[in-house]
């Protein structure tokens, strides 16, 4: 089938945590407006709360990182420069503003070690579920910071990172999870935008599991060394899953014994008994498809991430229109990082409709 070609922007930014924010943020100026009067009218529809108690709220978040990871929000101080906003206005973005706000969008990882691998190289495939409007959010940064490795990595708005890479030879990828012990600290999204600072497969560990965080993603690492972790993690847990010369998959709900006490309880509703279902069945299908191949290649690799079993709940998700708004998501962008080469294969939009284009440090 013929493919439609789509390019993404791509924004440039170099030097101290503050002139790479501001870089990025200057570029990223409409974007970052858009998101951040989008969330305006989302806590006022929601939550009917007003726009002043909301950045209260977003101050006290700010203190935790303050304290923890100062370096960010120095970058966060930058981007709001660059972009004419108000540090404030921008944190709002990362709060959680009520236990259980955050929804399982969705989201598949996988990673295949260099054993696997026809091309004897380590490729981490990371599919991006979202709201269909958040689409035009999508851009790649190219960053080189200032006494941090340089990056390549997949955000929306230049200020929320997903999938990607680093100079140091690590990639990353995330799966929202839903945790029952979430609590006011650093919030998800600075602790994964830290890992990119990472120069050892170490300290991205340490790093994702920061005693202050407010909750965690289900965290993807992987190194050139072949170096294959999951980190499924809470607010004041964790639990590392470790691969050697095979690979890993992992979706939107914890797998390991330890963590599934902190799984939040499922609503009675229909549609979350979907969602949930569909998690576990794009892990096994994933999984699956992994295990028929004695080698893995980057071609069978984009054709997993492009699969439509159990469609439109697939790997490659698309929008079922007779789900509820808040379960109506799509694959909005998918990235695959090839730590061999130092290389991310980025596919703006749904993979079974889009081309891959690859993209360099």
């Amino acid at each position: 089938m013929m493919r439609e070609q789509y390019f993404m922007r791509v924004v440039e930014a170099s030097g101290s945590a503050y002139k790479l924010g501001f870089e990025i943020g200057s570029q990223c100026q409409d974007l970052a407006r858009d998101m951040v009067e989008d969330r305006r009218r989302e806590l006022k529809q929601k939550y009917n709360m007003d726009w002043d108690r909301a950045r209260v709220i977003a101050r006290k978040c700010l203190s935790f990182c303050e304290d923890s990871i100062p370096k960010d929000v120095e970058e966060l101080k930058g981007y709001a420069e660059g972009a004419g906003l108000e540090l404030e206005e921008v944190f709002t973005l990362f709060c959680t503003y009520k236990k259980g706000e955050k929804h399982v969008f969705g989201c598949t990882d996988l990673v295949v070690s260099a054993v696997l691998t026809e091309e004897k190289h380590i490729f981490m495939a990371h599919n991006e579920d979202a709201y269909a409007k958040e689409a035009k959010d999508i851009c790649l940064v190219r960053g080189k910071p200032e006494n941090a490795p340089a990056f390549l990595a997949i955000t929306f708005g230049g200020l929320i990172f997903s999938g990607g890479l680093n100079a140091a030879g690590l990639g990353f990828g995330l799966n929202t999870v839903t945790p029952n012990d979430t609590r006011v600290g650093i919030p998800i999204d600075r602790i994964f935008r830290t890992l990119y600072g990472a120069r050892t497969i170490i300290e991205a560990l340490t790093y994702a599991n920061l005693p202050d965080r407010e909750s965690s993603y289900n965290n993807v690492v992987a190194d050139s060394h072949g170096q294959i972790y999951s980190i499924e993690g809470s607010a004041t847990d964790f639990e590392l899953i470790y691969t050697g010369g095979s690979y890993l998959v992992h979706t939107n709900h914890y797998v390991t014994n330890k963590m599934k006490r902190y799984e939040s309880a499922i609503p009675h509703d229909t549609w979350a008994i979907t969602r949930h279902m569909c998690s576990i069945a794009r892990f096994n299908r994933a999984s699956s498809l992994l295990g028929e191949y004695e080698k893995i290649s980057l071609p069978r690799i984009i054709s997993i991430m492009r699969d439509h079993v159990n469609y439109p709940w697939s790997i490659c998700r698309h929008v079922d229109e007779d789900a509820k708004p808040e379960y109506q998501v799509k694959t909005v962008c998918s990235s695959i990082a090839d730590l061999t080469a130092q290389e991310l294969w980025v596919c703006y939009g749904n993979p079974c409709s889009a081309e891959y284009e690859r993209y360099t440090l």
